[in-house]
């Protein structure tokens, strides 16, 4: 019986992983086919190095799966420290965030955002019995720092966002002090208001978001867009591929904006469906946390569910203008082969867990709670 519950789940994984990936790409070609024809002339111009980056991911995932967790664990120190030596060499490219060579880029902002939640649930695990005190947090404190500093050399906060809210979520869940927990996000509240008055452009968004109606064609037009776009869906959509906005009137529709195409398009029942699978994903994620015996897994599990649940919200929130603009994007949706990559590497990683605490592993606590019910 257990074992039926637990083949059961690991299979829902895989066919909410796949309708993820292939919603995504729907909606990828539907939003980039303009932006496609605008620069080379081609409308699947986007669409095509997506699938490549796809077939790429898919081949990762084949090895990721071959893997032992163990591994994984032994080299998440080098890979991390890898990951974070070529963080800041767009400068020495002569570019802002990435680095290009020929006819292909490489975000390394994206590596980064997983490889720290590598060296964090290593970390944390083997410092676990000295959780408590605040010297134990000194080391990956430093290092989000570093990372932070870096990031804002290029010009990148939505990047510094997520990490740090899972780098919270992962303090919470190893047990750190509540009243440490409290200094660090109090910390974090002064170091994000340093970085947004320290630019002048950041200052602007965040006019634009308390009144984007002050400046409606100039610095709010990409809110009152996507605004319209959103609205405009209604509860059906106007039908797939149909939406207008992303016929240029919604600049950056293909990346930042692509959840706005997903309700101009589908309605109010569309996101909802792409809310929906986001939702399953990430508490699978928390779930396979809750249940595993390994803590390593634990805290690398719910950080990628922190991952993709926070980049998420970010990217709604600002669609919906429920925060300011950031620049992020939606995971396995928007263009941009590093951060479709690195996303894709990621579900690896977690089908790699829950091959291991589904079917390897025989946990008696797989209870029937809500998310084995879905």
């Amino acid at each position: 019986m257990f074992l039926k519950k637990r083949l059961n789940f690991y299979n829902r994984l895989q066919i909410i992983s796949a309708i993820i990936i292939t919603t995504g790409t729907l909606f990828l070609l539907s939003s980039s086919s303009v932006y496609g024809i605008s620069r080379s002339g081609n409308p699947a111009f986007y669409f095509e190095k997506h699938i490549l980056w796809l077939l790429l991911g898919l081949v990762g995932i084949l090895l990721i799966m071959k893997l032992d967790t163990r591994q994984i664990e032994k080299h998440s120190l080098p890979i991390f420290l890898v990951s974070l030596a070529i963080l800041p060499l767009p400068k020495f490219f002569g570019d802002l965030r990435w680095i290009r060579l020929g006819p292909l880029s490489f975000q390394p902002a994206e590596l980064v955002k997983f490889t720290f939640v590598l060296y964090l649930a290593d970390y944390l695990k083997r410092k676990l019995p000295l959780i408590r005190e605040k010297k134990t947090m000194w080391v990956p404190i430093g290092f989000l720092l570093l990372i932070t500093g870096i990031l804002q050399l290029q010009k990148d906060i939505g990047t510094f966002a997520v990490i740090f809210f899972t780098f919270m979520l992962l303090m919470f869940l190893a047990g750190v002090r509540i009243k440490n927990i409290l200094l660090i996000i109090l910390a974090g509240i002064v170091l994000f208001t340093g970085l947004i008055l320290m630019f002048p452009y950041r200052r602007e968004r965040i006019m634009t978001y308390l009144n984007p109606a002050a400046d409606p064609m100039g610095k709010g037009y990409q809110t009152r867009q996507s605004l319209i776009a959103m609205s405009s869906g209604g509860v059906l959509g106007k039908g797939l591929g149909a939406g207008e906005r992303k016929l240029k009137f919604l600049p950056e529709a293909h990346k930042d904006y692509i959840y706005a195409v997903v309700g101009e398009e589908t309605g109010f029942l569309g996101t909802v469906f792409v809310l929906s699978l986001f939702g399953f994903l990430v508490f699978s994620s928390f779930h396979l946390s809750n249940i595993s015996n390994d803590y390593f897994i634990k805290f690398l599990s719910a950080g990628i569910g922190g991952l993709f649940g926070f980049q998420f919200l970010l990217h709604a929130g600002v669609v919906l203008n429920m925060v300011p603009s950031k620049g992020t994007t939606l995971p396995f949706f928007s263009v941009g082969g590093s951060s479709f990559l690195i996303n894709i590497l990621a579900l690896g990683v977690l089908f790699n867990i829950a091959r291991k605490v589904l079917i390897e592993e025989n946990p008696s606590n797989f209870m029937d709670t809500y998310i084995e019910k879905i």
